[in-house]
């Protein structure tokens, strides 16, 4: 794995922002069911243009704050991470809630980056003053289970989403 380092959302990644949207599938996961929807790019497809949607992201500045994953050797974007400062900020149902939310690109998956990139959002929530941050990811998602419990994850239960029909595993992680 090359080394990664979280970049706030900004204009200057506009067009790279969109080569990453671009890898994703069709039937892409999320927790709650929204084919749209990709895990830390909260909102995007609701906007017809990045810079529409960058502007939705300062506008949520102090609430929830977006972040790329650069691959520090060639400036790839392989992931995204959304830290929502309050779990209030969700627009999910609140069982579903969860500070943190991340993605890596298809290419750039079983590298390693995922882990490095939850670690590094872990570090950005506690800067926030968070001792604690609530974690969910569906009980099929292997590779986001062991990308949780790499940075410390405790498992606290699985609910059931009754619109969605999936089942929803729920980590809460200390910050020391």
């Amino acid at each position: 794995m090359s080394k990664i380092r979280l970049i706030k959302v900004s204009a200057e990644y506009a067009e790279k922002i969109m080569e990453y949207r671009s890898e994703f599938p069709a039937a892409r996961e999320r927790v709650t069911y929204d084919p749209d929807r990709i895990p830390g790019l909260d909102c995007l497809e609701d906007y017809g243009h990045v810079s529409d949607w960058l502007r939705f992201c300062q506008s949520m500045s102090g609430k929830i704050t977006w972040y790329m994953s650069v691959r520090e050797g060639d400036g790839k974007i392989v992931g995204f991470l959304v830290l929502r400062h309050r779990l209030e900020y969700d627009d999910d149902d609140p069982a579903f809630a969860s500070h943190i939310g991340y993605s890596v690109c298809p290419s750039e998956r079983g590298k390693g980056y995922a882990k490095e990139q939850l670690r590094l959002g872990l570090k950005e929530a506690k800067a926030l003053g968070l001792d604690q941050v609530r974690i969910v990811c569906r009980d099929s998602n292997i590779g986001s289970k062991k990308t949780i419990l790499a940075n410390g994850g405790v498992y606290v239960d699985t609910i059931h989403g009754e619109e969605s029909g999936m089942d929803i595993e729920r980590y809460d992680i200390r910050l020391s």
